[in-house]
C-alpha cells in the first residue's frame, strides 16, 4: 500500500497546472533548463517512500518505477528528520503542510536537502516555490488555505 506522502503527490499531479501556472516568469525559465530531467524524492519514515519524477512538457510526471538512467544522473531530494525534533521526514513534511513548521525552517534546518547538478532556485526562489507547493497540498488535503 502506498504511504501517505505518495498518495498526496499523486493527488498533487492532478492539480499541478495551478501550481506551475502561478510560478514567477523567472522560475518557469529556470525550470525549462531541467526539461526532461529525472529526479528521486526520498522521504524517510513509515508514511514516506521513494518517488521518481520527470519534468517534461512544463509538468511533473510521477513515474511508477525508477527511470532508465544511471543513478548518478538523477537529481536527488531528501526529506529527513534530525532524530531529535523530528525522527523522520514524513513527520517534517506533514508538519510543514500543517503549518506548524515553516518551509524556511525546514530548509534552514536541513530537513530538506538536494543533490543536483543544476541550481534550479536560489534559496529565496526555492522557499517561495516550496510555499506555493504547500498551499496546493493544503488545498488537496482540505486544510487551511495557507498564507
Amino acid at each position: 500500500m502506498a504511504g501517505l506522502v505518495e498518495q498526496m503527490f499523486r493527488r498533487f499531479m492532478a492539480r499541478q497546472a495551478h501550481f506551475f501556472d502561478s510560478l514567477s516568469k523567472d522560475a518557469k525559465k529556470k525550470l525549462a533548463e531541467v526539461e526532461s530531467k529525472y529526479a528521486e524524492l526520498r522521504v524517510t519514515g513509515t508514511e514516506g517512500g521513494v518517488l521518481f519524477f520527470q519534468y517534461k512538457g512544463q509538468r511533473l510526471q510521477m513515474l511508477d518505477q525508477a527511470p532508465p538512467v544511471p543513478y548518478e544522473k538523477l537529481d536527488k531530494f531528501l526529506v529527513d528528520g534530525d532524530l531529535v525534533n523530528y525522527p523522520s521526514g514524513d513527520e517534517v513534511l506533514l508538519d510543514v503542510i500543517d503549518g506548524s513548521l515553516s518551509p524556511r525552517a525546514a530548509i534552514s534546518r536541513k530537513y530538506f536537502r538536494a543533490n543536483t547538478d543544476k541550481i534550479i532556485y536560489d534559496t529565496e526562489e526555492f522557499a517561495q516555490a516550496f510555499e506555493q507547493f504547500l498551499t496546493e497540498m493544503r488545498m488537496i488535503l482540505g486544510g487551511r488555505s495557507g498564507s
